[in-house]
């Protein structure tokens, strides 16, 4: 069982001040956030107005009286306005109570007041020349984060940290920046992969030194029997650096390494101008890393290892460096999405034993999709055992979401918080602890070598401010193109983005965050009660998810974070609609609601639904669920005609896959009492909290009311296509002399998923004639049978027979009325269900279903998986060694074209080409050892080889790659049947956006049609 916080002292008071901090869901401190904009306005007017008044005015009351000047102010009113109005009619209001969907909320007023402050000036932290202000903010804002996440000062050395855009703007830099680092003031570069890199530079800097001293015109020979460092293994027997191995070199210690400046200066008296000069030939900047490993016979690349639930930038990362995505190892998560220790800890012993170097170990504190908070410490305990075995690796800890949490396990400093204390109001919002496991994962924070946070997810900054911190403000030094000055122990201000990747970079985002910081405080009682109320509200919803469902309800509701069943009636009555205060004031409901949720503010859950009683078990048709409940509660494509102010409560959706979640994902498969051996991914809802206000009044039970009517809508929609009723079915006719029917079926519908072949007749002899002379006149026309009444496909097996009208394609006029069919046999009848299909398309051929008698052969593409098309040809022609028999044609055998059909898929209109009439492959045939009634996978491996030859198509061809894909048959708005989570917007959705965009600011097609531009 999860740990549970122990209850805080609650203050209505800290509510009261929170309140105070943002312009709220409708807007409540409007006069105050206008005062404060106008007065910084008002404040950047007089400045410029008192600035040397006896320069006189440059715009003046003749330029503004003349009409291009009232022409451009009017131009410039009319596309303010036009602005404005689109983004408030279609912005995801991130501000609402309403939205609990992704990492984001409004940012807090004093941010927004801070950030237009800084902006007025357009403050570039480039250089301290410009800047030199927001500048040294910006080094007060690296030392509070610092502080916040517990770096210390330590034997003289400083922490460091530094603000820029973040991950994302790193990744798309130009691979050059990797290594363009100036030497200035040793400032670090803060993005993901810039870990990376330090951790590279690191591997390789003693490599460096060693080079001087041994490679080349060997600069530093003359202390090559003299300078000694310590291994890890051994770390009390100095040795000479001049001796060490390849693998000794591989593995220093970051404090040894960083260290070597001051002991050249100290032993030997080198200058930081010598020391630059004679490495910089032998940097890893100046070499490449690859030069480095052939001169030291190091055949492996290190390994970088992170959990299986990684922020997608870091295999990115990997890549830009030059390490290699290959290289970033996932390591596997525990069943609550945690990395696996176990699995780490046999990860590195096989580096061990292999001699692999290990560049870093990451553990992400608040994963984005789950909350998930890895176990540090322990990772943390594997460096010292692993050291003892001679291997050393950086611990980095992404902290983007989780690292703000650490302000709740800091006492408040003096002086007091800058804001004044607000009389309690009506509303009474408690704050909450984390987890024992949680707080000593931020404690263990402290001892990590660097770590990445974004003030704009949990510090409420607005974008863009990432952020990352060092432990060690010696360790960016290792990001610059020369060698270190020999002494520097890490120093604050300075020419900031003279250091980094970004180059230019506003001091508007460090302003935002010094005075957030300011105003809140990042400790307990500020940013932390903030947070702590956030985690309340996160567990107020927990609870809903916990308990919506029950044994008799349509629909299942189960959250990522299991629950104890017996507690699931106690959070009906004493928690779900209950007040704030009255969960307090219960204390069994209090300890039970703190054991609810995730780690961290996110909640995972996903749905299910009963049919007549029955649990659906079909992961696809969960997921599929789960993919309409999400496209109602987001931000409705424009063609909907959906206002986005209708929409009742906003979540976001992700997949955990098979290959990242393993047995995670598994494991709440089964929770969800889905079948777990097809191995197929899950489509998993989300709700992030960052609101204070959603629980104020017990709000969350209005969104869980609003999410539960939902819910229900969608059950019936589903219900619906997985339920059997009477329909009109249609099937291919092929063959002249002998009749077979092939099903046209749905993937995604009950009444229609399963591919079958039939042999039949005509009843009446004068009808078959009929149908002859109908091929006859019309040899390239594809025939299609459908019933005349509603019925099912088990109805017709049973009778065998079915009475129906044939139509000619693709005109589908109708040819014949009241055909009767008799059922001759099966030849095959195989579910389409998404547990029987195939995990991955062929690779090598592409394979069908060949059928019929020695001198009328046909072929059906045997549908393994889906997305997929029908393709069916009658009349094929087969030159093959040896020849088939009569009976292997009755019973169905399988032909494989030798085209790999995971080359083709998925398969759409485009792909039909490569079988029009007369087309031929070559073909490999097996016999189908599988009953006419099985299911898969595997279905195309079938038995024995017994001929190869030639295929050629015939003249008339079925091909569908729409109808057989369709995944709604509801009304309203469609969804896609496979699974895109909720970062992925489909092309036509992206189009609307354009267009609705375009048109409203004059620059869409639709406007200039209209204007004749």
């Amino acid at each position: 069982m999860l740990d549970k916080p122990k209850q805080v002292p609650f203050r209505k008071s800290s509510h009261n001040a929170i309140s105070a901090a943002f312009l709220g869901p409708v807007a409540e401190n409007f006069r105050v956030l206008q005062e404060l904009l106008l007065g910084a306005l008002t404040d950047h007017a007089d400045m410029r107005e008192s600035y040397e008044s006896s320069d006189g005015a440059f715009i003046t009351s003749s330029i503004r009286d003349s009409p291009e000047y009232r022409d451009a102010i009017n131009v410039l009113r009319a596309q303010a306005q036009n602005i404005s109005t689109l983004l408030n009619t279609t912005s995801v209001p991130f501000f609402s109570v309403r939205y609990t969907a992704h990492m984001v909320m409004e940012p807090s007023m004093p941010s927004i007041v801070g950030s237009m402050i800084a902006m007025l000036f357009n403050q570039n932290n480039v250089t301290m020349e410009v800047s030199p202000a927001t500048t040294c903010i910006e080094v007060q804002v690296g030392e509070q984060l610092c502080s916040m996440l517990g770096y210390t000062t330590r034997d003289g050395v400083s922490p460091w940290g530094q603000i820029v855009a973040g991950g994302t703007v790193a990744n798309i830099e130009s691979m050059w920046y990797v290594l363009v680092l100036l030497m200035s003031f040793h400032l670090p570069v803060l993005t993901r992969w810039s870990i990376y890199r330090a951790a590279r530079n690191l591997k390789f800097y003693a490599f460096s030194v060693h080079a001087a001293m041994t490679q080349g015109d060997k600069p530093l020979e003359f202390m090559a029997n003299d300078f000694t460092v310590t291994t890890c293994d051994e770390p009390n027997t100095p040795q000479l650096l001049s001796k060490l191995t390849p693998w000794q070199l591989l593995n220093l210690t970051p404090d040894v390494v960083l260290d070597i400046p001051r002991q050249l200066a100290s032993q030997f008296g080198i200058t930081s101008d010598f020391l630059g000069e004679v490495l910089e030939p032998y940097l890893v900047q100046t070499m490449g890393k690859e030069k480095i490993k052939k001169m030291y016979n190091i055949d492996d690349e290190p390994l970088c290892f992170v959990p299986s639930t990684k922020h997608y930038s870091w295999p990115k990362a990997a890549a830009l460096v030059g390490i290699g995505r290959e290289n970033c190892v996932n390591v596997k998560v525990d069943i609550n999405a945690r990395i696996d220790i176990d699995a780490l800890t046999t990860a590195l012993q096989d580096c061990v034993d292999e001699k692999r170097a290990v560049y870093v170990v990451v553990a992400i504190i608040g994963s984005t999709e789950e909350g998930s908070v890895d176990p540090l410490d322990q990772i943390l305990a594997l460096k010292p055992k692993f050291a003892k075995q001679g291997l050393s690796f950086l611990v980095h800890a992404d902290a983007a979401w989780g690292g703000y949490y650490a302000s709740m396990i800091r006492e408040r400093p003096a002086p007091a918080r800058l804001s004044p204390q607000i009389n309690p109001n009506r509303d009474f919002v408690p704050s909450i602890t984390l987890r024992k496991s949680t707080v000593a994962q931020l404690e263990a924070l402290a001892h990590t070598d660097s770590i990445t946070i974004d003030p704009h997810k949990a510090g409420y900054i607005p974008y863009p401010a990432g952020a990352l911190c060092y432990r060690d403000s010696r360790m960016p030094l290792l990001l610059t193109w020369s060698a270190p000055y020999i002494g520097d122990r890490g120093g604050n201000g300075g020419s900031i983005g003279t250091c980094g990747i970004q180059g230019s970079k506003p001091g508007a985002a460090a302003v935002a965050c010094f005075l957030h910081h300011c105003v809140l405080g990042l400790h307990k009682e500020g940013h932390g009660a903030l947070l702590g109320e956030v985690s309340f509200t996160c567990r107020r919803i927990a609870a809903h998810w916990s308990a919506m469902s029950t044994d008799t309800t349509s629909f299942i509701v189960v959250p990522f974070n299991p629950v104890n069943e017996s507690d699931k009636e106690l959070i009906r009555e004493r928690i779900l609609e209950k007040s704030n205060e009255e969960i307090v004031d219960d204390p069994q409901a209090f300890k039970v609601l703190c054991e609810l949720g995730s780690d961290l503010n996110i909640n995972a859950f996903a749905c299910n639904f009963r049919i007549n009683g029955r649990v659906n078990d079909d992961v696809e048709e969960a997921n599929y669920l789960n993919n309409r409940v999400y496209s109602r509660f987001s931000t409705p494509p424009p063609k909907s005609q959906i206002d986005i102010k209708t929409v009742p409560l906003f979540l976001s959706a992700t997949i955990f896959r098979q290959n990242d979640y393993g047995d995670c994902v598994k494991n709440f498969q089964a929770r969800l009492q889905l079948e777990t051996d097809s191995g197929q991914d899950l489509f998993v809802l989300r709700n992030a909290v960052m609101s204070p206000f959603q629980s104020a009044g017990n709000y969350v039970l209005r969104l869980a009311e609003s999410f539960k009517a939902g819910l229900e809508e969608e059950v019936k929609n589903v219900v619906a296509r997985n339920t059997l009723s009477p329909q009109i079915h249609t099937f291919i006719m092929q063959g002249h002399e002998a009749l077979y029917l092939v099903y046209r079926p749905l993937f995604h519908h009950a009444n229609g998923r399963q591919q079958l072949i039939l042999a039949a007749r005509f009843s009446d002899p004068a009808q078959a004639s009929i149908y002859k002379e109908l091929q006859h006149d019309n040899p390239g026309l594809t025939f299609e049978l459908s019933t005349d009444k509603e019925t099912t496909v088990g109805d017709i097996l049973s009778c065998r027979r079915l009475i129906g009208s044939v139509a000619g394609r693709p005109f589908l006029a109708m040819l014949m009325s009241s055909v009767e069919i008799t059922i001759t046999s099966v030849i095959k009848d195989r579910p389409l269900n998404s547990r029987w299909r195939d995990s991955a398309y062929p690779a090598s051929y592409t394979p069908f279903y060949l059928y019929g008698t020695l001198s009328e052969k046909h072929i059906d593409h045997m549908l393994l998986r889906a997305p997929n098309a029908q393709i069916s040809s009658d009349m094929v022609t087969l030159d093959c060694t040896p020849p088939l028999t009569p009976g292997q044609l009755v019973q169905g055998v399988i032909a494989r074209l030798n085209r790999p059909e995971a080359s083709m898929q998925p398969l759409v209109a485009d792909a039909a080409r490569f079988f029009e009439p007369g087309a031929s492959f070559n073909v490999a045939i097996y016999a189908d050892s599988k009953l006419a009634k099985a299911s898969g996978p595997g279905l195309s491996q079938g038995g024995a080889q017994i001929a190869t030859g030639k295929l050629t198509l015939g003249e008339a061809i079925f091909y569908d790659a729409d109808r057989i894909n369709t995944a709604d048959f509801a009304d309203g708005p469609k969804v896609s049947a496979y699974m895109t989570g909720s970062t992925v917007i489909e092309p036509s959705v992206q189009k609307e956006w354009q267009t609705l965009v375009g048109d409203a600011l004059g620059f869409g097609k639709s406007t200039a049609r209209k204007t004749g531009a």
